[in-house]
């Protein structure tokens, strides 16, 4: 392969990444837009700076959002604060922990099983989940980097002191404790959290509602479907993480990390001299904050390398299906509302807390704060990146249009191929049945007599002409099975025979239940998982009766049952519905009779059509044909001398087709 066809591959490769480096590139202005617009004019308490970093996450994975993580601080020190370069690690936190929960599927909000509406209740549960694991739990763990880092580099009032370190001061004050060794990381790390977990409620609340709104049917790893895949599959986060590094990403990181570097080595030589100056590898601290410089480049050369060592094949999600499923949630779009509302009246109330346990610690709130340093606001004036960020947002939004009435598309495809599949299937299948049931005893019997006729002269050939070797297998092994194969031939011909004459035998009442027994054994085997039978048997003793039967009755079965699961299989195409299919034995009241019920929930039968049902010949379900199955099915019952009948039934709020043979039995 030339360089040529290298680039070309390459190139190929990005190009299908597209809409991934578009979302990316989407997250990074989101964080540029939370620092500048949102940090620099809120009295710098509240830190935006990973909204893009978690809507990545969310949509895209842990990966995407680790390249998201390390491009927004190489972006910001490059033109708004230089410092920002070293809360990377702070943001690849974030990235790590949303991109873990999300592909582990801990974070489900859509019930994907159901096309109802969720609940008030159930929505309510979902929001308080979701703040627990996404904004509390996450914020505890985005405060370890974030006390050690922001109080090294903002320890100089010369980079605007936030309002946290004002805070993280004054609680140590308040518990007398010295701006240095183990204890001060200790009571640095919980002043952190006070201010850092209602900073990333409100991101994940607003991370929420750009991941739901704008990107919300790329948001398959919120669903149901998807946490149950990676359960029942036993599926690992680290396999769904690394399996998500192909050519693209490895090259993106290889990039990022090259210039996250250079960045932290120009940074800290030329234009932040007085950090590194003033840091100290005598304190634990600062000792801290040097390791943690290099840990995003410690987590690219990691990745990259268990991704050479270890040969992790793409997983096999079928994340269509997912979209797909989300789109035919009729209630999608009210469900997100509900959502979106209880996260946020959720989030307002927690941040309320947080807020109050503040200003009372410190008896002064961020906006006296702000105001007593007197900063001036931030410059708002460059609306370029705004600009760029609304044409981000519009090609995403035409991407997502396009994916929308694609995926309509292909599922309304999907559906007729599957239904014209099923229907071909069982039409050729019914063909072949009826024809059986029809012509197959006389071609039968003929065949068997003709095959007995040639078997018996070759059997009883002499073995004359053969070798010694034939001679002894012959007198071994055929010669003593002779009279057996012979009597079980005779005796399948007249089992033919007699199905063919409708001759009846005497048969007890607990052998055709073992027969039928046997029977959805055999189907069970073939419609797992999908559909299964059930089977009541007699409650009472049923030793002492019998019927006069041969095998007709459970062609007659047999082809009531397959009407039935063909008419379940077109249902089960809806995720919500279950199907139900049961056989019962039980005896008339005056025990003249026995009953076999066969009774599913496949939505009945036209009223114009269950009239004239094992009467007539009816319109086909199979085509535009007259069906004769029913029709032959009643004429084997009328054999036995027994009655078919049909009707429609309601359990549940299901409707079904509930069909009975009755056929005479007698008392030994």
């Amino acid at each position: 392969m030339g360089i040529k066809d290298t680039f070309s591959d390459i190139y190929d490769s990005f190009y299908k990444k597209r809409f991934h480096i578009l979302v990316t590139c989407f997250a990074v202005l989101l964080n540029w837009a939370g620092h500048s617009f949102v940090y620099e004019n809120s009295y710098r308490f509240l830190t935006f700076d990973m909204v893009g970093t978690f809507v990545v996450a969310m949509t895209l994975g842990t990966v995407w959002a680790l390249i998201a993580a390390i491009a927004t601080p190489i972006v910001l020190s490059n033109i708004t604060s230089p410092h920002f370069i070293y809360v990377a690690v702070i943001n690849m936190t974030g990235a790590l922990v949303w991109g873990w929960l999300a592909e582990t599927g801990n974070l489900i909000i859509f019930n994907t099983k159901s096309k109802n509406k969720n609940s008030f209740k159930q929505t309510f549960f979902i929001a308080i989940k979701f703040v627990l694991f996404a904004a509390i739990a996450a914020g505890l763990i985005i405060s370890i980097p974030s006390s050690i880092v922001k109080n090294v580099i903002f320890h100089d009032a010369i980079f605007k002191q936030p309002y946290s370190i004002y805070f993280t001061e004054l609680f140590r004050n308040l518990f007398l404790i010295d701006n240095s060794g183990f204890l001060s990381i200790v009571a640095n790390y919980i002043a952190e959290t006070f201010i850092e977990i209602p900073n990333i409620i409100v991101t994940v609340f607003i991370g929420s509602i750009i991941s739901m709104t704008i990107l919300k049917y790329n948001t398959t790893m919120f669903t149901q479907h998807y946490q149950r895949k990676v359960k029942n599959n036993n599926i690992f986060w680290f396999k769904i993480c690394m399996s998500n590094i192909s050519v693209v990403e490895f090259i993106t990181f290889i990039v990022t990390g090259y210039i996250y570097i250079t960045t932290v080595k120009s940074v800290s030589n030329t234009i932040l001299t007085t950090i590194m100056t003033d840091i100290s590898v005598n304190s634990i601290q600062g000792f801290i904050f040097l390791e943690m410089i290099s840990i995003p480049l410690i987590i690219i050369i990691l990745l990259l390398f268990l991704k050479v060592i270890i040969p992790i094949r793409k997983n096999s999600f079928d994340f269509s299906y997912l979209q797909r499923n989300i789109l035919n949630k009729k209630e999608f779009d009210s469900d997100i509302m509900n959502f979106i509302l209880t996260l946020f009246l959720i989030s307002i109330v927690i941040v309320l807390i947080y807020g109050s346990i503040i200003v009372n610690l410190t008896g002064i709130t961020p906006i006296r704060y702000y105001q007593s340093n007197s900063v001036s606001p931030a410059n708002v004036s460059n609306f370029l990146w705004l600009i760029i960020l609304l044409v981000t947002f519009i090609l995403i939004d035409k991407y997502n249009n396009n994916m929308t009435r694609d995926i309509t598309l292909e599922n309304e495809l999907i559906k007729k191929q599957t239904i014209t599949e099923i229907s071909d299937s069982f039409d050729t299948q019914r063909q072949k049945l009826q024809a059986l049931e029809l012509n197959w005893s006389q071609d039968t019997v003929e065949l068997l007599r003709s095959s007995r006729h040639d078997l018996i002269n070759e059997l009883e050939k002499t073995n004359t002409g053969f070798n010694d070797l034939l001679s002894e297998v012959y007198e071994k092994i055929v010669k003593p099975y002779k009279d057996a194969i012979l009597e079980n031939q005779k005796n399948t011909r007249e089992h033919i025979e007699e199905l063919g004459t409708g001759k009846l035998s005497k048969n007890t009442v607990s052998y055709i239940q073992e027969q039928i027994e046997n029977q959805i054994e055999f189907y069970n085997l073939k419609l797992s998982p999908y559909i299964k039978i059930t089977f009541d048997k007699f409650d009472e003793d049923i030793t002492r009766f019998y019927c006069y039967t041969n095998r007709l009755i459970f062609i007659a079965i047999n082809n009531i049952l397959d009407n039935s699961i063909f008419a379940l299989q077109k249902l089960l195409l809806d995720d919500n519905f279950t199907a139900k299919l049961n056989i019962s034995l039980k005896v008339s009241q005056d025990l003249k009779n026995l009953i076999i019920s066969i009774t599913d929930n496949a939505g009945g039968v036209e009223e114009s059509k269950l009239q004239k049902l094992y009467k007539e010949q009816i319109e086909s379900s199979k085509g535009k044909r007259l069906g004769e199955g029913t029709i032959h099915t009643a004429y084997f019952v009328s054999i036995l001398n027994g009655k078919i009948t049909a009707a429609n039934i309601t359990d549940k709020n299901e409707t079904g087709l509930k069909t009975n043979i009755s056929i005479p039995m007698y008392k030994m």
